[in-house]
């Protein structure tokens, strides 16, 4: 079985408001040196599949730098400091908070349908995903000083369907996200959720 590598040394080499970058010296069971070791410490994400009561998926979409595109997926964020006592498992405050600001909408119900790690081997957060149903517009988007967002409502059967055909180019912790809250919906008979399931499964 692997074991855990020891970490020796370790010193930050850039820190600012968005990620800390640490560089490590780590000793591993057999005694191999791996250094420099680089690790990007992030606060938490959370993404949210929002579906409205009249059965739309609300996707969003930005422009993303890293890719140089306008890019298409699912609202969300940080956990900022305001959330962070409340992030965890049944813990729905910062999705609550980038549903309202990203989009105006609220929710009736809230589940948390996945916790992954964003990237393991070099990123130290979690990414929290939620199912967010009976969602209302009743709200002003309230988006981050650089941030220009569209509101993308798309009717759930046909969301997933594209997604199904491969035609969503997103980032894949929202394809994720998107898998993860199938499965739930799959695994449940909630009267309350009968219409998106069926819309999704046929079921």
């Amino acid at each position: 079985m692997p074991e855990k590598w020891r970490l020796e040394e370790s010193r930050y080499g850039y820190t600012d408001q968005f990620l800390r970058h640490r560089i490590d010296r780590c000793r591993t069971a057999n005694g191999l040196i791996v250094e420099p070791y680089h690790v990007l410490e992030f606060a938490d994400w959370i993404n949210v599949v929002a579906v409205t009561e009249g059965l739309d998926l609300l996707l969003v979409r930005e422009y993303r730098h890293a890719s140089g595109e306008l890019v298409i997926g699912l609202p969300g964020g940080i956990v900022d400091d305001a959330d962070r006592l409340d992030v965890g498992p049944g813990s729905d405050a910062a999705a609550r908070r980038e549903l309202r600001e990203e989009t105006g909408g609220t929710a009736a119900r809230w589940d948390e349908i996945a916790c992954v790690w964003a990237n393991p081997a070099t990123q130290t957060n979690k990414v929290w995903s939620y199912l967010a149903t009976g969602v209302r517009i009743s709200h002003d988007t309230d988006f981050d000083a650089n941030e220009d967002i569209e509101l993308v409502p798309v009717p759930i059967g046909e969301a997933f369907a594209r997604l199904h055909r491969r035609e969503y180019m997103m980032q894949g912790l929202h394809v994720a996200a998107l898998f993860a809250a199938e499965a739930f919906l799959r695994g449940r008979d909630d009267e309350d959720l009968a219409d998106i399931r069926h819309a999704i499964t046929g079921a």
